[in-house]
């Protein structure tokens, strides 16, 4: 077992507690870094949009730049950063710092460790209820991910009524890794069934705001495992409060060059997209570089005033 490895599974069994809510103390404000409410939130308003949540961790400072430079621009309300804290004082101090410049960072009281992921939806979840609980949709992803907001707000522009679906990349009946060497091991004392519920895959899905009150005080509910995908999606979610996960071809878990970049663009998210990866695509799509206007119909709505068109095509989307 590598020295990670080890670090993580002694984390696991470090936890002091399997209760949610003891972490989250759902009625105190535990924000070591809060950032302003955007304007569109403040008076409580129900908003017919998007609230955008990333997933990040405290040393990523380039990956939230690129974001912040790229598809963040087209989001019609800026996405939030979500991190925990470490014991190293520079990187926190320029956390700090990084946060009183952009105000766009939410830094909670957990340690931030890959097995602590469902600690950090959970906070993900607590925030949303603070910063703008009437969006129609929370949009959960992870920093290493390119999200095209504009097919997330179609997706989103689709859902209707008072049962919406989660929505992202399905995952049916798939076993748990078993092998302590795999970055998704589980072990069987925190969950000991053959196989997962079904569940939407981790780097980004979409949950109805209306929703997230109820899926996080049922978490309070159901003993916490460390694959945060499984718990909140699958476990929570689908199991105990039989809500529907909605599979979109849309979320791709995955990048290859062999997709191509017009593929890519007709894309909710792209995971496993290198920095360079992603400003190439970016860069491509603003100076005019991709033409796949005759393949996909698409179309430039706002691409006059700077954005770039990848995140502004609409008519012609087959968004199953």
């Amino acid at each position: 077992m590598t020295r990670k490895k080890r670090q993580d599974f002694y984390s696991l069994m470090s936890w002091q507690s399997r209760n949610l809510s003891d972490f989250i103390q759902p009625d105190r404000n535990t924000c070591l870094i809060c950032p302003n409410l955007p304007d569109v939130c403040r008076d409580g308003r129900d908003i017919n949009t998007t609230l955008f949540f990333v997933t990040t961790s405290p040393t990523n400072r380039e990956k939230r730049d690129v974001i912040r430079s790229t598809w963040a621009q087209a989001a019609s309300v800026r996405p939030y950063f979500l991190t925990g804290r470490v014991l190293d004082s520079k990187t926190m101090n320029l956390l700090e710092e990084e946060a009183k410049l952009f105000n766009d960072i939410v830094v909670e009281d957990f340690v931030d460790t890959y097995v602590n992921l469902t600690l950090k939806t959970g906070f993900m979840f607590k925030n949303f209820l603070s910063i703008c609980p009437k969006a129609k949709y929370l949009m959960k992803c992870d920093d290493d991910v390119m999200v095209n907001p504009n097919v997330i707000e179609a997706l989103v522009a689709k859902v209707s009524g008072s049962n919406k679906p989660l929505i992202g990349r399905l995952f049916v009946n798939p076993e748990p890794f078993r092998d302590i060497n795999s970055k998704y091991y589980i072990p069987y004392w925190l969950y000991d069934k053959p196989i997962f519920p079904p569940y939407l895959s981790g780097p980004g899905y979409l949950v109805p705001g209306d929703s997230v009150q109820k899926i996080l005080e049922e978490s309070f509910k159901e003993p916490l495992i460390n694959l945060e995908d499984v718990y909140f999606t699958g476990m929570i979610s689908m199991e105990r409060l039989n809500m529907t996960l909605q599979n979109s071809k849309r979320f791709f878990t995955y990048y290859s060059s062999r997709m191509g970049k017009c593929a890519v663009q007709k894309a909710a998210l792209v995971h496993h997209l290198e920095t360079s990866e992603l400003l190439d695509l970016w860069n491509s799509s603003r100076e005019g570089k991709l033409n796949c206007s005759k393949s996909h119909g698409f179309r430039s709505i706002l691409g006059g005033i700077g954005i770039p068109p990848f995140f502004l095509q609409k008519n012609n989307l087959d968004l199953e």
